[in-house]
This record gives structure tokens, sequence and C-alpha cells, in this order.
């Protein structure tokens, strides 16, 4: 059996594995602001997050952890809006102010 010590630093190596893909995820997410920006679209798309949700639960090989999951990916998706719409708003004051 792992020590409490062992399973932490795991975790530790986990999260910054995490923390580099979440910095590519919120390049992307600010590409995506910045082409919905440019053609005036909307930031929330739901048939998009329906699909997005479905598909990586489907995949999700441990069904147990299925409902945590989903949370977590609903808050992924709850920050990624409120990013588009925060550099949207400053985008749109700037562009105001040239």
């Amino acid at each position: 059996m792992k020590s409490l010590d062992e399973i932490r630093n795991e975790i530790d190596a986990i999260d910054a594995q995490m923390r580099v893909l979440f910095e590519q995820r919120m390049d992307c997410i600010q590409a995506v602001a910045e082409y919905k920006y440019s053609n005036h679209g909307n930031i929330f798309d739901q048939s998009r997050e329906e699909k997005m949700l479905k598909k990586n639960l489907i995949q999700l090989k441990n069904k147990n952890y299925g409902k945590e999951y989903e949370r977590f990916l609903n808050e992924i998706l709850v920050s990624s809006k409120a990013y588009q719409k925060d550099w949207i708003q400053k985008k749109e004051i700037t562009e105001r102010g040239k």
C-alpha cells in the first residue's frame, strides 16, 4: 500500500500536468473569444456544450466517476464562458475608446 505522502505526490504531479493542459485550453478559449468577437457570435452554444459533455462522458473509463466528471466539465464550461464574456467586454470598451 502506498503512503499518504506518495499518493499526494502523485496528485501533485497530475495537478502539474493539468495546469499545462488548462493553459493550452485557455489559449484556445482566447482564440474562440476573438473569433466570436470578430464574427458577432454568441458566447453560449448549447448544442456544442451538450455534444462535448456527451462525448466526454461516454469516453470516461470509470463510470463511477461520471457525476463528478460531469460537474468538473460544467465548471470548465462556466469558467470558459466567463472568460470569453470578460474578454469581449474589455475589447468592446477598448474599441469604443479609440
